[in-house]
């Protein structure tokens, strides 16, 4: 036997509306089933929970900020040197690795650990005469870098080499350093983190920002710092010369974000 169904559905509305959905299955005649029809109400009671979207951060606010501490060197790096003339290369050779054998002798007689003069150049090279042809003898060049961990015995120091290298010695230039920074570089990095809050600030006020927390924090990578002396054989020539090692500024750099909303 067929059978026609008729739904009727009222009282929805969007999947959020409240009210009243009424169900009904009539039928031309008996149905299939030996059920009599029926009508079922359903009556929503409860509205769903609307949750709210909350917008995320606007952004973010990306700066670098620099912090510093200055200290005393406490390291000194010589670069010290011999260079000598012969008739021939083997002679120029020989006479150079004498006084350079002689020289470091001189060094570790004044205090100086051997595995601190460490050998940085060495070269052997013809002279001609007028014509630009013809050889007319050879100059040969050692050149050393000394490190000296004490400042008061660079002057020392000096000394006591050049009086060991005789005429040929030559001085290349000092510099100084630090030997441990990171013991020293603590307030230079708090620094570095307010200078960078103090300037995100800045750009968040300006953008009607609120600035929010740290997003990430990187520490750029440097070289620690090294101050430069000149010498010259003027200064080598006087007994124990004047060092002057100044002052060192160790530098912080960071980059920081932060959210801003």
């Amino acid at each position: 036997m067929s059978a026609r169904w008729k739904v009727i559905i009222g009282g929805l509305a969007a999947a959020t509306a409240v009210g009243v959905s009424t169900v009904a299955f009539a039928g031309n005649g008996d149905v299939d089933c030996g059920c009599a029809p029926a009508v079922v109400d359903t009556v929503v009671d409860t509205v769903p929970e609307v949750v709210p979207i909350v917008p995320s951060a606007a952004g973010t606010i990306s700066v670098s900020g620099t912090g510093s501490v200055s200290v005393d060197p406490d390291t000194a790096v010589v670069n010290l040197g011999i260079q000598v003339t012969a008739a021939t290369g083997a002679e120029a050779m020989a006479q150079v690795n004498g006084d350079a054998t002689a020289l470091t002798e001189a060094l570790v007689a004044a205090g100086i650990a051997e595995e601190d003069v460490q050998t940085s150049g060495l070269s052997l090279y013809s002279t001609t005469g007028d014509d630009g042809v013809t050889v007319t003898g050879y100059n040969a060049s050692l050149s050393v870098n000394v490190t000296v961990r004490d400042i008061e015995a660079v002057g020392p120091t000096i000394d006591a080499a050049q009086q060991a290298g005789g005429e040929g010695f030559t001085i290349g230039g000092v510099s100084f350093s630090f030997a441990d920074p990171e013991s020293v570089l603590e307030q230079a990095r708090i620094d570095a983190l307010a200078n960078a809050r103090a300037k995100a600030e800045q750009y968040a006020a300006a953008a009607g920002l609120e600035l929010g927390a740290i997003v990430s924090i990187s520490e750029m990578t440097s070289s620690p710092p090294i101050l430069y002396a000149a010498a010259d054989m003027a200064v080598a020539e006087s007994a124990g010369p004047p060092i002057s090692a100044g002052q060192l500024d160790l530098t912080i750099e960071i980059a920081v974000t932060f959210a801003a909303i």
